[in-house]
């Protein structure tokens, strides 16, 4: 039966090529492969120096000494005397015209074909080899990623400068605040300034013990100690001021 002949099928193929099994090898994990398929899955690993098992994963640390299995080879062939034929690789990939595996590409009708195809109903198209124009395909698609990269290292670097200029505009706020606030502590100790030396000018100890408890004692959380802020070149000189008119005052 047709579910028969596709249980045969799958059952006697090999999981890389996906046809019948040619000259099958069987590893240690149960698993067989065409010899050359595998040979050749294995020669791309030789660099990592271990090799797996395309289906369980199964690794060894030294390549298999493959041998052919005989048992399974003669069994393949009495398959094929029963009817089940070699796919020429899967299905799809056969031209329904000529019976041959799609190993070209016609650019023309942006279709695979086969090597006969450009005798008939493709003659005098643009045909390559489909490995070809796989290269081809691959690096448009490199282009295309290059081009994504590239605009989000551009959207990146927009939201990096919209960050930097927001950081610029909080600080110019702060900064401002912070002049301010300096400008208003001057302003409050220099008029302590004055008090303190017109007190320290009255000649009347009466007078002077009476005026003395008016004047607040100097605050330690004034603007210039209390600010949480970066310093800045150009205020090191006021904040300087600053520091030495509270010196002079705690005096």
């Amino acid at each position: 039966t047709t579910s028969r002949v596709q249980l045969d099928r799958e059952t006697f193929s090999c999981s890389i090529c996906q046809d019948l099994l040619k000259d099958p090898g069987t590893l240690t994990c149960g698993h067989s492969y065409c010899m050359k398929c595998i040979k050749s899955h294995w020669d791309k690993e030789d660099e990592k120096t271990v090799y797996s098992c395309p289906q369980c994963r199964q690794t060894f640390t030294a390549r298999p000494d493959l041998r052919k299995n005989t048992m399974l080879a003669d069994l393949v062939e009495e398959l094929k005397k029963t009817g089940l034929q070699p796919s020429k690789k899967l299905q799809e990939n056969v031209c329904s015209r000529h019976d041959e595996v799609m190993n070209m590409f016609c650019r023309t009708d942006q279709q695979s074909i086969c090597y006969l195809c450009p005798v008939d109903e493709h003659k005098g198209h643009d045909t390559v080899s489909a490995a070809a124009e796989r290269s081809e395909k691959e690096k448009d698609v490199k282009l295309l990623q290059q081009e994504v990269e590239a605009i989000n290292g551009s959207k990146r670097r927009s939201d990096v400068k919209q960050q930097v200029r927001s950081q610029q505009q909080t600080e110019v706020s702060r900064v401002r605040e912070l002049q301010e606030k300096l400008e208003q502590e001057i302003t409050e100790l220099k008029r302590r300034d004055a008090e303190m030396k017109k007190l320290s000018h009255t000649q009347d100890h009466n007078q002077f013990l009476h005026d003395y408890p008016s004047l607040s004692p100097l605050s330690e959380s004034t603007h210039s100690s209390s600010i949480k802020i970066r310093p800045l070149r150009y205020f090191e000189d006021v904040t300087a001021a600053v520091k030495s008119i509270k010196s002079h005052l705690k005096k």
